[in-house]
Formats: C-alpha cells, sequence, structure tokens
C-alpha cells in the first residue's frame, strides 16, 4: 500500500512534503547556534521553492527573527548581510 500512496503523490504534492519536511528540520537547527548555519541554509531553499507557499512565509519570518536575534547580539555584519537577503525575496 505504501507503494500506491507514493505512485499517487503528484510532483507539486511530492514538492510540498519536501517543502514542509525542510522547514521542521530548519526549525530543528535554528535551537543550536551551533546548526544555525544549516537552518539559515534550509530556510533559504524552502522559500526558493515556491516563494509564494504558506511554508516561505514561516521561512521569511524565521530568517527575520534570526537576524534580529543577531543584531541584538552584536552581530551587525551578519544581521545586515541577512536583511539583505530577506530583502531579495518575493513577499505576497
Amino acid at each position: 500500500m505504501a507503494e500506491e500512496q507514493k505512485k499517487n503523490l503528484s510532483g507539486a504534492d511530492l514538492v510540498k512534503k519536501a517543502q514542509q519536511a525542510t522547514l521542521r528540520m530548519a526549525k530543528e537547527w535554528q535551537k543550536s547556534e551551533d546548526t544555525t548555519h544549516h537552518a539559515i541554509k534550509s530556510y533559504e531553499d524552502v522559500i526558493r521553492i515556491d516563494s509564494e507557499s504558506q511554508e516561505a512565509d514561516e521561512a521569511r519570518s524565521a530568517l527575520l527573527k534570526i537576524a534580529e536575534d543577531w543584531e541584538k547580539k552584536g552581530r551587525k555584519y551578519a544581521a545586515a548581510r541577512l536583511y539583505k537577503e530577506l530583502m531579495t525575496y518575493k513577499n505576497n
């Protein structure tokens, strides 16, 4: 039955499931400063896959939070780079 379910997933469904899984992993990686870079890359991937999706909105919000946290911690250059990236992403 699992094989039938895999065959029934459309390309769009597969992309959506992968996007959601990537978002979940990014949220986990964001919890540790040691893996924040993985979270950022994953959030960026989620946005690039479908910039108009709810997942992309969540990813943009998460990236904004990371940038704000970095700014508060005095990591101005890293925060500015992330803010600049956010400005290039299409928003709904």
